[in-house]
């Protein structure tokens, strides 16, 4: 791909100011952003330089890994006790922690919480709530976040 050559320093800059720099990091990135490349270059309309083109497509595909590691939730081997302890709790005393939880939450949450739970589609959840989708998942990850937070407070 004669574009790469052309903008590989970008893409490199960018892979330097999203990564910790290590190897493995910027080696990841960089195959992510060629791969966002490879597949959206069809879709490249000249309307703007190539390199205008490539660097949105490396920092938007930078910005997304970005999200995702932080969304990855740190994970811990469970102890034997610990394990028994939560194979012990019924689905319904879990289930009504979580209400109880939910309850506390201001109104207007709550109807988030309930067309969530619902398994209603973001784009419909946006028409009910008269938004944007980036709202719907925003406002959601704000909601689950708070319900942690208030969950962990209470332990």
């Amino acid at each position: 791909m004669a574009l790469l050559g052309r903008c590989e320093r970008t893409v490199f800059k960018v892979c330097l100011m999203f990564t910790d720099r290590s190897r493995e990091g910027v080696r990841d990135l960089y195959q992510d952003i060629v791969s966002e490349l490879w597949v959206g270059y069809s879709r490249f309309r000249s309307e703007s330089a190539e390199r205008t083109w490539v660097y949105r497509v490396a920092i938007n595909t930078a910005v997304r890994g970005a999200r995702r590691e932080r969304r990855r939730l740190p994970t811990t081997v469970l102890d034997e006790a610990t394990h028994s302890l939560l194979v012990q709790q019924t689905d319904n005393e879990l289930v009504d922690r979580l209400y109880d939880l939910i309850y506390r939450l201001e109104p207007q949450d709550r109807e988030w919480v309930l067309l969530y739970l619902d398994g209603v589609p973001q784009r419909e959840v946006a028409r009910i709530m008269r938004c944007s989708e980036r709202t719907v998942r925003n406002r959601m990850k704000s909601i689950i976040l708070l319900l942690i937070e208030m969950n962990e407070n209470e332990d």
